[in-house]
């Protein structure tokens, strides 16, 4: 506890000028910039409107501003000029994990909430919905690899439960006695094994904590440690996501063949928000390791290009990553890239896989069919699974184009299924063609729940074929 206090006490005295001088920071910001800028510039306001709308403006601004502080939090005297790890005890845990993550420079403790989490803010997994498996990998220089391994689950009542492994492994070291004779090779593993359990303890505020199993091997020497994690992620000014995480609040110490090496604690707070209708998503990141004199200021973007196609940049504490990702079905796939230092490139590959747990989703049967033949109706199945009662639920029905031709809406419980007999919602026979689907349920205890995807194909037509005479022979 002591370590914990003279750490945030530390930057005491600037940070709490800062902290405190926040609140007029950003509205002389917003005050200067709607005079100056736009004093100056009258006619590209409407335009800035039409693109952010008028309360975009200020969120950005408060955006900047909150990195701004980071910065200066990051840059103080208080921050030294170490920012590597190494001969830092416990130093592959503060590598971080996940491509995702690593494509936005790091800045992910506010975004987590996929099984990286685990990680990232142990209260990340307190509102997940489906049941998901993720696994990435990065090959490192010296025959090194980084490895991690993760899942996690939902439950109804007992909040969300999950598990991560993260494995540094070396090998073809050479081994010699104290006569220079070549004894063979070996190879040194470090391994951390996180059990992870939060849940939502209010509304908008997540809590979860992370048991931390630590090992190292390194030839016939092996050693074990224990440490605990803490995180709390909820909302500010009703828009931006916020994480705080506590590392190592009880510092695993492994000792090997020498005395014991205590894994220094860490503070990392974290903020995100989504903007342009969820199409581009900043955060940041600033983390202070104690005892250790590093402090580090981490920000990333993510913009998606297509609803399953994203792409990312940040800066990890000054060093420009890129990276990438895609998703079909329940499945995804993220590359992340980063120069971690002159000795080359980091690139890492993840796969996630989700399945089952909590959501909606809808199907229909038969898949195609025709309002004015045989088969002139669909029956549309609808799938719900939430952690309360459903208070109101909407299934929207639209045509190739995007547009709405049929809405079904109602309070309560929902049906076991819809029956569409091909018509809008004015009672007329819609065009042929393929139709796809928004179902979307809001549930007593304020979640909202959506999915959208192909539904089915009207086709009028009839069967298709060619009337005549058989070619002569």
């Amino acid at each position: 506890m002591k370590k914990w206090n003279n750490g945030i006490m530390e930057c005491w005295k600037i940070g709490k000028l800062q902290h405190w001088a926040l609140s007029s920071f950003l509205d002389s910001l917003i005050l200067l910039i709607d005079n100056l800028f736009f004093g100056a510039f009258e006619s590209l306001r409407p335009i800035y409107n039409k693109i952010f709308g008028e309360s975009k403006m200020k969120q950005i601004i408060i955006f900047i501003g909150i990195l701004l502080m980071f910065a200066g939090q990051a840059f103080t005297p208080c921050a030294t000029a170490q920012t590597g790890y190494a001969g830092m005890p416990g130093s592959y845990l503060h590598m971080g994990v996940g491509a995702r993550a690593m494509g936005m420079g790091k800045a992910y403790t506010a975004l987590a909430s996929d099984p990286t989490a685990v990680y990232w803010n142990p209260a990340g997994l307190a509102t997940q919905d489906p049941y998901q498996i993720y696994v990435m990998h990065s090959t490192l220089f010296f025959d090194t690899n980084f490895d991690y391994v993760a899942a996690s689950a939902p439950t109804e009542r007992f909040g969300s439960f999950g598990l991560g492994i993260i494995a540094l492994t070396s090998g073809g070291f050479e081994q010699r006695s104290v006569l220079n004779e070549e004894l063979g090779k070996f190879s040194m593993m470090d391994m951390a094994f996180l059990f992870n359990w939060s849940t939502e303890a209010y509304f908008g505020v997540s809590v979860g904590v992370n048991y931390k199993l630590v090992t190292q091997k390194m030839l016939e020497f092996s050693g074990v440690g224990h440490g605990l994690d803490i995180g709390l992620k909820t909302k500010l000014f009703d828009r931006f996501d916020a994480g705080l995480v506590f590392v190592n609040i009880i510092n695993p110490s492994v000792s090997l063949a020498s005395e014991a090496q205590k894994f220094p604690a860490q503070i990392r707070f974290g903020v995100a928000s989504p903007f342009l209708n969820d199409k581009l998503s900043l955060s940041s990141d600033v983390t202070k390791i104690l005892g250790w004199g590093s402090t580090h200021l981490n920000i990333g973007i993510e913009y998606r290009v297509l609803s399953n196609i994203a792409l990312r940049a940040g800066l990890n504490n000054g060093r420009f990553t890129i990276g990438s990702g895609i998703s079909f079905k329940n499945y995804g796939i993220d590359y992340g890239n980063a120069s971690v230092s002159e000795l080359g490139v980091n690139h890492r590959f993840a796969v996630k896989y989700e399945f089952g747990g909590f959501g909606v989703k809808a199907d229909a049967f038969p898949e195609i069919f025709s309002p004015a033949g045989e088969q002139n109706i669909s029956k549309i199945k609808l799938h719900v699974k939430t952690r309360s009662a459903v208070s109101k639920w909407i299934l929207e029905i639209k045509n190739s184009e995007g547009k709405i031709v049929r809405k079904f809406s109602e309070s309560g419980n929902i049906p076991e299924q819809i029956v569409w007999d091909g018509k809008n919602n004015i009672g007329a026979l819609v065009a042929d063609g393929k139709f796809h689907y928004h179902f979307e349920v809001l549930t007593a205890d304020g979640k909202n729940l959506y999915t959208d995807g192909m539904l089915v194909s009207v086709d009028s037509r009839g069967p298709i074929g060619t009337l005549g005479l058989n070619d002569e022979k």
